[in-house]
């Protein structure tokens, strides 16, 4: 039996999103070290996708930047679930983020958790 993991979901979402390669790539990188890194122990695969999207256009800014609950409708998951696995993954951002993903916008300036 195959086991469902965040990128079963992460194209779609991105693409329904209508997000860039390169946020889909870094969201796709940050759900699969959220995971590896058990940053977001017990969450469902779908929270983490969202989660991980969310922070990944947050980080890119400008027209890339989505609103979680937009995230959330396209997903299917709450709102509230998202900034949940988003609250447990800001801490460790410097370990989530690929080190070729340009990050658009201060560190400071990221919704809080």
């Amino acid at each position: 039996m195959d086991l469902i993991t965040t990128g079963d979901f992460m194209s779609r979402f991105c693409s329904n999103l209508n997000l860039s390669t390169a946020v889909h790539r870094a969201a796709s990188y940050i759900a699969r070290k959220a995971v590896d890194l058990d940053i977001v122990p017990g969450r469902s695969p779908i929270s983490v996708a969202a989660a991980s999207i969310f922070l990944a256009s947050q980080l890119a800014g400008g027209d890339e930047k989505k609103q979680a609950k937009e995230i959330g409708d396209i997903a299917g998951v709450a709102e509230a679930t998202i900034k949940q696995s988003y609250k447990l993954m800001l801490p460790r951002i410097k370990d989530l983020v690929m080190d070729d993903f340009k990050i658009n916008i201060p560190l400071s300036e990221l919704p809080p958790a």
